[in-house]
């Protein structure tokens, strides 16, 4: 069995240098609802037989474009989500609310509309949904931090494979191939 994980194609949504905590809730907004910019993908030669993927837009249009056949759509793919940190009107670099976002994710603050918990929660869902499809080759198309946290529960189950960098994430389109 293999499981091949995918980060959607490049999200076509530029962000301002600085934003105040509602000018970043508003770019999450505009980013989940943006297009792609699409790359070549590489299939590493593995028919794959099934394709899950996110059900936000970059996911769905990036799995469309890489996999021939039925994708299943499922909100548990979905990336986690960023929230800024607190409220307030002074501007502050984009980087900064999105790696302030990760680190209160981790930490479980209460900033954050997603615990770590509720996302390994979502996670292992998925992957116990997968148990029955032990001869499948199964493609996952989702999001970049996300990634990371499947990938840390793969291995948890036995899968080997690639690691997946930090920094900076996952690349867009681009096949990350684990085998149990």
């Amino acid at each position: 069995m293999y499981i091949g994980l995918v980060r959607h194609f490049k999200v076509d949504c530029d962000a301002q240098v600085f934003m105040a905590s509602n000018d970043f809730k508003k770019w999450v907004i505009k980013y989940d609802d943006s297009g792609v910019i699409e790359n070549k993908f590489e299939t590493q030669n593995i028919k794959w037989d099934k394709c899950f993927s996110s059900d936000l837009p970059r996911a769905i249009k990036t799995a469309q474009t890489i996999f021939e056949g039925e994708i299943i759509k499922t909100q548990l793919l979905r990336e986690v989500p960023l929230s800024p940190i607190c409220e307030t009107k002074l501007k502050l670099p984009h980087r900064f609310w999105c790696i302030a976002a990760r680190i209160a994710w981790n930490f479980h603050h209460k900033s954050q509309t997603e615990t770590r918990k509720d996302t390994e929660k979502r996670i292992n869902e998925f992957l116990n949904s997968l148990d029955t499809e032990l001869d499948t080759n199964i493609l996952v198309v989702c999001h970049g931090f996300f990634m990371k946290v499947i990938e840390r529960e793969l291995k948890k189950r036995g899968f080997v494979g690639q690691n997946i960098p930090n920094r900076p994430i996952a690349k867009n389109g681009t096949l990350y191939l684990y085998k149990k």
